[in-house]
């Protein structure tokens, strides 16, 4: 299995060097037109990417092994359009606080979690949202507090730019919107549920042994993050799947939201475990898939590729299947329907 890598921490001269040339971009986006900003930050991020090919070769790779788009000239076609989502991403970290509007956001998706959105259950209303790196995670947290009326508790790493890092958290936060720091494990997140608030964290990327479970996820085995999981189960708070997706250029954007999550915990915790991680990442991944263009596709998000322990995992098998799934699911709801 793969072991988990230590990254050097960067120097204070290399942190004051990598600040100083974001601030100098994200100034001149903060203040251009939005529609110039667009153009300028999707390009130069495409032009960045032309000349670093491997992380451009490596997207395009993604893509394909995903099953997203198999012809490869298509695939490098998305995979240019996908790194101009991604420069408008930045521009919308710049000017988030002068441009975003609630008005502008538009529901979508399952009926049914909307109406555990809208509604009190015992006297409160409570979620865990289960978000991807998809459209703008950036804004997720001010979208999903403005429209609910809920305080949102964001799980957050650490940048290994610290100085970014913090450039880039201030854009995320309100009245509404806190941010918990990751590495302070799950004591915070339960304080923050236990106040009544909602607790959001996005889950799509690697996740080390310790933190995650082995899942399917667009047809190969991924680890994601066991942390949904583990808080449902132990609170019964029903999980969100839950990205924000861009509709057009002008800050207005969908939250889209997959079907709630509810599952009764039984005798073998980890299969539990196991089987709601699954359902996040399946609800997620169909999400995706219907404009996968948003998706941050450069991270390593399967284990059967690109990483050491690439031959262990040959002849994986998921788990469980759809329909297995599905039935359990069905099965807890109709048990609940019948209390």
């Amino acid at each position: 299995m793969d072991k988990v890598k230590r990254k050097k921490e960067k120097s204070r001269f290399i942190i004051w060097v990598e600040y100083i040339f974001f601030m100098m971009f994200y100034k001149v986006l903060e203040y251009l037109p939005l529609a110039w900003a667009m153009k300028i930050s999707s390009n130069l991020i495409k032009l960045l990417c032309i000349i670093d090919r491997r992380h451009f070769k490596r997207i395009v790779l993604h893509i394909i092994y995903s099953g997203i788009e198999t012809d490869p000239e298509k695939a490098k076609a998305l995979a240019r359009a996908n790194l101009g989502e991604f420069g408008k991403l930045l521009v919308e970290i710049a000017q988030i606080k002068k441009r975003f509007s609630v008005d502008k956001i538009r529901r979508c998706g399952s009926q049914a979690a909307w109406k555990i959105f809208d509604e009190e259950i015992n006297g409160k209303k409570q979620f865990i949202l289960a978000s991807a790196h998809y459209g703008n995670w950036e804004v997720a947290g001010t979208v999903v507090s403005q429209l609910t009326g809920v305080h949102l508790s964001s799980l957050m790493r650490s940048f290994s730019n610290p100085l970014i890092g913090e450039r880039i958290l201030s854009q995320r936060g309100n009245a509404d919107h806190d941010l918990v720091d990751k590495n302070k494990g799950l004591r915070p997140i339960l304080q923050a549920l236990a106040k009544g608030n909602s607790i959001s964290m996005v889950v799509d990327q690697h996740a080390a042994s310790g933190e995650g479970v082995e899942v399917e996820f667009f047809g190969h085995p991924s680890r994601h993050h066991k942390t949904p999981a583990l808080l449902h189960l132990k609170t019964g708070i029903p999980i969100i799947p839950t990205l924000v997706r861009r509709r057009s250029d002008n800050f207005e954007f969908d939250c889209v939201l997959g079907e709630p999550i509810v599952f009764d915990s039984t005798d073998d915790k980890e299969k539990d475990i196991a089987a709601v991680t699954q359902m996040v990442a399946w609800e997620i991944e169909d999400i995706i898939r219907e404009q996968p263009v948003q998706w941050l596709l450069a991270p390593r998000h399967w284990l059967s590729i690109e990483r050491r322990c690439a031959a262990d995992y040959a002849d994986w098998k998921a788990p469980f299947t759809r329909s297995e799934l599905e039935n359990m699911r069905k099965n807890k709801t109709n048990e609940k329907q019948n209390d």
